[in-house]
């Protein structure tokens, strides 16, 4: 049903036109092949509508795929998309197919499907953003966040409707325009922000969380300076009652919010049993909230879209209400309305306006602005003592643009009299610093090359007065047990002793702020942490029952599992970790069946194979006791260190070493030795003599420790061996990874090998065919070498993608 309007006079045909108020009924859907003589299905307004949709997102699809091989958004894309079906292309040479797919009446449609979408991505960044961010911010953040947003807020907008009353003799309508073009541009948003982090995948590191925790301070004190701007215009337009009035309404509406709406919402997360859904009533519930506080904002003087923006920011953070929200809507809102909204701003533009003479005002904006933009992110950067390239790159990532500033211009078009140039404009310089941005940052910031120098952080080279340091990963609390119980047998004493640093690992779920909490600094989320609680419990009790010089300190980390990598690296890089302790992604129960296989747990231990700053060990755990303690359970723990040769079997030999300690612990090294290892020779040959020399004196004048040598011919002897010690009595195998397959002594094996980032041996002991109770730990030395070489990484053509 379509109304008609006096001021749409174009909406009807002649006939239909009588007084301005008469109704005209079109039915919205197509008989198809039943339709009556003469009916066009171009008539019918949802058939229009989907072929439209159709026509967009395939364009767009198409467009990408040529455009992600230079690591361009998808943005860029829709935005194209939408220039070719626009006045740009399709309307300028076929003006015919334009007219008929893209009616004025349809595009009401899209631009209401847009405002629509924008109101739903605006309640969406609030849930995802948790504000306990700018309570862990820290001087540096805070001082970064608040210059890039106040100097260029207030100075450029002043100075460009300065430059366009007095040199471009701009009306009053049109000094609107540089207002909400300048203001827009001068903004650093966090949804655009986040997501440009993500694009590049570096939210996780250092430079991303101060780029993400200054974006988040600038956003919320922009979100200020606007609403205290349209106060201002309502006491020039009307008078101070009325922008008083407005404003008791605004800040009513956000009590309200707070005080009754937020209590609801931890009412339904109680009502909601542990590990079950939100029931989709509550859902419906927060949608129809979600409707009426826009409604309600709109009429009392706040935008329209701050209202839900501020209702997200009340969803309590993580599962199960804000996981729940992000799962209904998040699809349907950024893969669908998102892209027709950034495709609508493609299509309201016009290149061809764009051959006439910009007003300085403009012109001002566009470049001094934003350099004064770039400085103001910089500068700060600098004085807190980042280096030039990185605080370069935090000034670009801070100028970021893009389908916020997009949302903006659109939802304000109606509002103003925005003509297509002053549109177009708008819309192609937020594309071109979203293309541009990405790549001169790409150019600056490689994370990649984070760790590259950092040198000799081993088992073999940690020092004795310092002790070993060693990070624990765990994902759930059987991970963490599995890794305390490894860690009892250390041996720490007084001149050597043991620092553990356990991290959490949680999957970043109902947010887009990914956290490192330090809990020794007592740092919380705004979410649930009875999680990770348990985890932290484990690490506590092994802190209560090991000796003094032991240190314990434990971190959460919530970040998304593609990234994850990041936060293990940086924690080890930063703590001097010398060892990562990564549990398997496989998982057994009691009778030895196994009953996970998570191909999210491998590829990140891929990557942090790949890319760690140190040592690292992958645990495989099949042993039957789960408490917290093995030495308290067993009077004998045998270990045995299948030593084939090489820098990864140095590094687990000088961790077995470290267990020599316990009377408890039984040690067994075997070497395998090939007569006709070329590779062994010389330096590497040297080596190894000298790291066994220890053990076979030891062998001689302690019980504990057994020393024996297997003579093998090719890796089908060495299958053979490792078959026959699997028999034996042993609790704990330490074998290296073996990078290296020149070696006789693993010849053929690689050709079987099922799970390659375990190395040959480590692969026999994780077979699937093995169901004695063991634990194995296959030992990777630190890599100096370019991390990014896809020998080291089975995963690397993943991770590179």
């Amino acid at each position: 049903m379509e109304a008609a309007n006096s001021s749409f006079p174009k909406d009807l045909e002649p006939g239909y036109r009588v007084d301005g108020s008469c109704w005209r009924f079109i039915r919205v859907v197509s008989d198809g092949l039943f339709s009556e003589p003469g009916e066009h299905m171009f008539r019918h307004t949802l058939v229009v509508l989907q072929l439209q949709l159709a026509i967009i997102f395939i364009l767009a699809t198409i467009i990408h795929l040529l455009l992600r091989r230079f690591h361009l958004p998808r943005l860029l894309s829709e935005v194209l998309a939408g220039l070719i079906l626009g006045p740009t292309v399709l309307g300028r040479f076929f003006p015919k197919i334009s007219d008929i797919l893209f009616s004025q009446q349809s595009l009401k449609i899209l631009s209401e499907l847009t405002r629509f979408g924008y109101l739903f991505f605006m309640f969406l960044i609030g849930v995802k953003m948790d504000v306990s961010l700018i309570t862990k911010s820290g001087k540096r953040e805070w001082t970064i966040g608040s210059i890039v947003i106040l100097f260029p807020m207030l100075t450029i907008v002043l100075v460009a409707q300065y430059i366009g009353r007095t040199v471009d003799n701009m009306d009053i309508y049109n000094l609107e325009w540089v207002g909400l073009f300048s203001g827009t541009l001068m903004l650093t948003s966090f949804p655009v922000v986040a997501c440009f982090l993500m694009h590049l995948k570096i939210i996780n590191s250092e430079l991303g969380y101060l780029a993400l925790s200054s974006a988040l301070i600038s956003d919320l004190t922009s979100v200020v300076i606007i609403n205290l701007n349209s106060y201002w215009q309502l006491v020039e337009l009307a008078s101070i009652r009325v922008a008083l009035k407005s404003m008791f309404l605004c800040i009513a509406l956000v009590v309200f919010i707070i005080a009754v709406l937020r209590p609801m919402m931890y009412w339904i997360i109680r009502r909601t049993p542990e590990g079950k859904p939100v029931r989709d009533a509550y859902v419906f519930l927060l949608v129809i909230a979600l409707l009426l506080v826009a409604i309600v904002g709109d009429n009392v003087g706040l935008q329209y879209m701050y209202g839900p923006f501020i209702l997200g920011l009340a969803v309590p953070t993580g599962p199960p209400l804000a996981s729940i929200l992000i799962e209904k809507l998040d699809t349907i809102v950024t893969g669908w309305m998102l892209p027709l909204m950034s495709t609508y701003c493609g299509y309201k533009s016009n290149l061809w306006e764009l051959n006439r003479p910009l007003p300085a005002s403009e012109i001002f904006v566009i470049t001094v602005g934003f350099l004064l933009k770039t400085t103001c992110g910089f500068i700060p950067a600098i004085c807190f003592k980042m280096p030039f390239k990185d605080a370069t790159a935090l000034a670009l990532m801070l100028t970021a643009k893009g389908i916020v500033e997009l949302g903006t211009f659109a939802t304000n078009a109606d509002k103003q009299s925005i003509v297509t140039q002053q549109f177009t404009l708008a819309v192609v310089v937020v594309f071109i610093l979203a293309a541009a941005v990405p790549i001169l940052t790409r150019k600056l910031y490689d994370p990649s090359k984070t760790y590259t120098g950092y040198q000799k952080r081993t088992i073999l080279n940690s020092s004795t007065h310092e002790g070993l340091r060693v990070l624990v990963c765990a994902h759930r609390q059987d991970d963490a047990l599995s890794a305390i119980k490894l860690l009892e047998l250390s041996n720490p004493t007084k001149e050597s002793p043991l620092s553990v640093y356990g991290l959490y690992l949680e999957a970043l779920i109902g947010g887009s702020t990914p956290l490192l909490l330090n809990h020794q600094l007592g740092q919380k989320s705004s979410s649930d942490g009875s999680r990770w609680q348990p985890v932290i419990d484990v690490f506590n009790y092994f802190k209560s029952q090991s000796k003094k010089q032991n240190q314990v300190h434990v971190f959460t980390a919530i970040s998304p599992p593609k990234l994850m990598h990041e936060d293990i690296c940086w924690v080890a890089f930063d703590n001097s970790v010398a060892l990562i302790i990564l549990p398997f992604h496989r998982k057994w129960n009691s009778k030895g069946t196994m009953i996970s296989d998570s191909k999210v747990l491998r590829a990140l231990n891929c990557k942090v194979l790949n890319k760690a700053p140190c040592s690292v060990g992958v645990l495989i755990d099949r042993s039957r006791t789960r408490g917290p303690s093995i030495l308290t359970k067993s009077s004998a723990y045998h270990v045995c260190v299948i030593y084939l040769g090489g820098k990864d079997d140095r590094e687990a030999l000088a961790l077995a070493q470290r267990m020599r300690g316990w009377p408890s612990v039984f040690l067994t090294v075997v070497r395998f030795i090939a007569s006709n290892d070329c590779y062994q020779q010389g330096w590497e040959m040297m080596l190894d003599n000298e790291c066994l020399r220890d053990v076979k004196h030891q062998s001689k004048n302690n019980g504990n420790v057994s020393y024996k040598e297997e003579m093998v011919t090719d890796g089908a002897d060495t299958s053979w061996l490792v078959g026959s010690l699997l028999e034996e009595n042993y609790d704990l195998f330490l074998v290296g990874r073996h990078s290296r397959t020149n070696s006789p002594v693993i010849s053929g094996l690689s050709e079987w090998i099922e799970l390659p980032e375990l190395g040959p041996i480590g692969d026999l002991l994780a077979s699937s065919e093995v169901t004695n109770p063991i634990s194995a730990v296959v030992v990777q030395h630190q890599i100096i070498e370019d991390p990014n070489a896809s020998s080291i990484d089975p995963c690397y053509e993943e991770r590179r993608r």
